[in-house]
């Protein structure tokens, strides 16, 4: 009964947040952090865990908690034109986005290393799929929905879409193609979440993707990363 009621508040909680980030146009990023939260030593993270620790990568930088040091865009600026490094620095910096803005926590378990994790190297998943970071946001929650059912991603695709269907119904064709081209990049993707992309900032972004195995990454959709970025002279 106790347990019934725990996840009968945890819905309620996440009903709550998911309104609140949608209401916001998903500008309300705090509501995101606070559905991971709320997702804390549920039976969804548990299974995820499971998911994520079967990829043997993936298991090894968990159990290390292999973090990679603090992202610094200045010393990535000075790489070459055309590495990941100077690529992912270059789209930051114009869309003045900080690479450490995200709710912190202490990394005191396996579930707290998968959070985190995934935090930090949020915005470098939008770069190398090509899924752009204000537009594509649903194909980069698709990717991690299919590879490791991450239950934050698995609740905002859904919503999203619920929600387009109710309020915004033109836009459900475009919601309804991201996820259906982060879905089929996902399946044929090495799993993003094993990736040590500190250890190779200097390596070309295509070359990153071809060692991903990200064949057709999102170039000139709507959604896509130049097509946000229209002006940047990158090698996409």
């Amino acid at each position: 009964m106790l347990k019934r009621l725990e996840e009968l508040n945890r819905t309620v909680r996440n009903l709550y947040s998911v309104t609140d980030l949608l209401k916001s146009m998903g500008q309300n990023t705090d509501s995101v952090f606070d559905i991971e939260d709320n997702f804390r030593g549920s039976n969804q993270m548990k299974v995820c865990i499971d998911r994520v620790k079967a990829i043997p990568e993936a298991r090894a930088r968990m159990e290390s908690r292999y973090m990679g040091p603090e992202i610094d865009l200045e010393a990535l600026s000075q790489l070459s034109c055309g590495t990941l490094g100077h690529t992912y620095a270059t789209v930051m910096k114009t869309l003045g986005y900080d690479p450490n803005f995200f709710r912190q926590r202490e990394i005191e378990t396996d579930e707290d290393w998968l959070t985190m994790r995934l935090r930090k190297t949020h915005d470098l998943v939008h770069l190398v799929t090509g899924f752009g970071p204000t537009g594509g946001e649903v194909g980069v929650l698709s990717i991690q929905a299919v590879q490791i059912g991450y239950p934050m991603s698995v609740v905002l695709q859904v919503a999203s879409i619920g929600m387009a269907l109710k309020q915004k119904p033109e836009k459900l064709p475009d919601l309804t193609q991201q996820v259906a081209r982060g879905m089929g990049m996902a399946i044929q993707t090495k799993p993003l979440i094993a990736q040590r992309w500190e250890d190779g900032w200097d390596k070309p972004l295509h070359q990153w993707r071809e060692d991903l195995n990200i064949t057709n990454p999102v170039i000139e959709e709507p959604y896509s990363m130049k097509n946000r970025l229209p002006n940047l002279a990158l090698d996409w």
